[in-house]
């Protein structure tokens, strides 16, 4: 799913889905810093999580912008940091901008700020995350990839993981085999 437009009717997507979700489920629970950051989270956290994993690969894949190829958990990481700091500044009510060396990190980063402006827009008041909320959840992806560069594993390991489970649009999924 990162490189190949995989369509959802795929059975090795379906088994590589299984397979991975249960691998992923039990190193998460077996660490405790990840474990810690993501009790407490509710219904309410789950279409922010999934906006941001949507917003990096959509990012890696040239999906709506510029194409970011070949993000490394590290860029992820940093991507996730800088816009927790944007958040945090924003809530404090400065009008101030933080800004990455990297046009990869910083195209990453807006991309998930404006993915969460999005959400925000079409969330009801009332079921909508407040920023400090937003700031936790980030905090959490942050873990995640954390735990990925902790394993030690190929550095594309975290984004390997949510492509899997991030569709491609349709029109990208027709046969790629002729």
């Amino acid at each position: 799913m990162i490189e190949l437009a995989c369509p959802e009717s795929c059975q090795y997507l379906h088994d590589a889905r299984a397979q991975v979700s249960e691998r992923e489920g039990n190193l998460r629970t077996n660490d405790e810093a990840f474990a810690l950051l993501a009790r407490g989270n509710d219904e309410r956290a789950l279409p922010v999580h999934l906006m941001i994993e949507d917003a990096i690969v959509k990012a890696h894949r040239g999906i709506d912008g510029e194409q970011v190829r070949d993000i490394k958990n590290a860029e992820i990481l940093e991507s996730i940091e800088n816009a927790i700091k944007n958040l945090q500044i924003e809530e404090s009510g400065l009008i101030y901008e933080q800004r990455s060396s990297s046009r990869r990190i910083e195209e990453v980063s807006r991309r998930i700020r404006a993915g969460i402006d999005e959400l925000s827009e079409r969330i009801p008041a009332e079921f909508r995350p407040r920023r400090s909320d937003v700031i936790k959840i980030l905090n959490v992806e942050r873990a995640a990839v954390e735990l990925h560069i902790r394993r030690g594993e190929e550095d594309d390991s975290y984004l390997r993981h949510i492509s899997l489970f991030l569709p491609w649009p349709e029109e990208k999924t027709h046969p790629l085999i002729i």
